[in-house]
């Protein structure tokens, strides 16, 4: 996530974070890339198991950091035990150095309190404010927008359990179902596509409806042009089937989002969020072979939304299910390295069109 309100100290700092992330980060740290006096990206590091794996870590780390374009950065390590981030922070800061940017903040959060070290001198310890107290906290409470109380959380909810029973049922009448029609392929994508508080539930969905729609996203360019549209900039129009984009066009009617690029994203993260949600919620009740596509279109729009912890837990998914999705693979490792594929051209250009 790159939008960033300020705060007015690194306490108020350690506080923000989880609404920026969404939830509360539990033992990692949170590096966050400063271009001059601008906030940029924020990684989140889980502790590693083994310290010694801290280096390679911290140089991948900082490697996406100075593609970023980092003057400097920042280091917020959440603890639950004292100096149990202690390696990795260490090694980010050695790792920094090794490419010459600097640490600008290192601060520990443990037990409600910010252990600030400074440059010189010991270490100052004074409790976090409240979140009521920090003005930068202010837009998210009154959009209603508080942190879930961990990443567990927040991936249970954009990919529920799966329902096997239901997945039975629709694999069962997909075996009787005849070949796809266009028609009805753009009619009920567009049922699944409605962000609004009265669309029909994806579970109301018939059998027959839920095995056309994860099986129309077989045809590469029928995904292709979902993403496409619901994700403007990822993938160029001209690159693609024009009868494709206009069903796909047709298809998102009802998500206002898809008329702009990077402005497209603000005013309508409730919308975003539903449609994401939805498409967890299908993803659940089809047969696990044919989730792969379906979970890349989710993981594609999580990550356009600005969220990268959904992204890269779909793509994963995917990937466990079908390690030769190649887009789910390419999408991976643009996210790891931190290259934004709306930033870039030539997504359209999958190494297999097979996937």
């Amino acid at each position: 996530m790159t939008t960033f309100a300020r705060p007015r100290n690194p306490l108020e700092l350690a506080v923000l974070l989880p609404y920026q992330l969404g939830y509360h980060p539990g033992p990692s740290v949170v590096l966050v890339v400063m271009q001059e006096s601008r906030f940029g990206m924020l990684q989140r590091h889980d502790l590693p198991d083994d310290p010694h794996d801290g280096l390679a870590v911290a140089r991948h780390a900082l490697s996406v950091a100075v593609r970023e374009g980092a003057t400097s950065i920042m280091l917020i390590a959440f603890e639950d035990d004292a100096r149990e981030s202690a390696p990795l922070v260490e090694a980010l800061v050695a790792a920094a150095d090794e490419v010459a940017v600097e640490v600008g903040l290192q601060l520990v959060v443990r037990d409600g309190h910010g252990h600030l070290t400074g440059q010189r001198g010991p270490t100052i310890v004074r409790p976090l404010p409240p979140p009521e107290d920090v003005p930068a906290v202010a837009p998210f409470v009154h959009a209603g927008v508080y942190p879930l109380p961990s990443r567990d959380h927040l991936i249970r909810g954009a990919l529920p359990a799966r329902d096997e029973h239901r997945a039975a049922a629709v694999a069962a009448a997909g075996r009787t179902s005849g070949a796809p029609d266009d028609k009805a392929v753009t009619q009920v994508w567009g049922r699944v596509l409605d962000p609004s508080a009265g669309a029909l539930a994806v579970a109301d969905l018939t059998d027959d409806e839920l095995h056309l729609l994860a099986t129309s996203v077989l045809d590469v360019d029928w995904r292709d042009a979902l993403l496409a549209v619901l994700c403007p900039g990822t993938i160029s129009w001209a690159a693609l089937s024009a009868p494709h984009i206009t069903r796909a066009r047709h298809a998102s009617t009802r998500c206002a989002w898809t008329e702009g690029v990077d402005a497209a994203r603000s005013g309508h993260q409730d919308d975003l969020m539903a449609v994401r949600l939805r498409l967890g919620e299908l993803t659940r009740l089809v047969p696990l072979e044919l989730t792969p596509s379906l979970l890349t279109i989710t993981a594609l729009l999580a990550w356009w939304t600005g969220d990268g912890t959904v992204a890269g837990t779909c793509l994963e998914r995917a990937l466990e299910v079908d390690p030769g999705h190649s887009l789910a693979d390419l999408l991976l490792s643009l996210l790891s390295e931190g290259v934004r594929p709306w930033e870039r051209t030539g997504l359209a250009a999958v190494p297999d069109p097979a996937a």
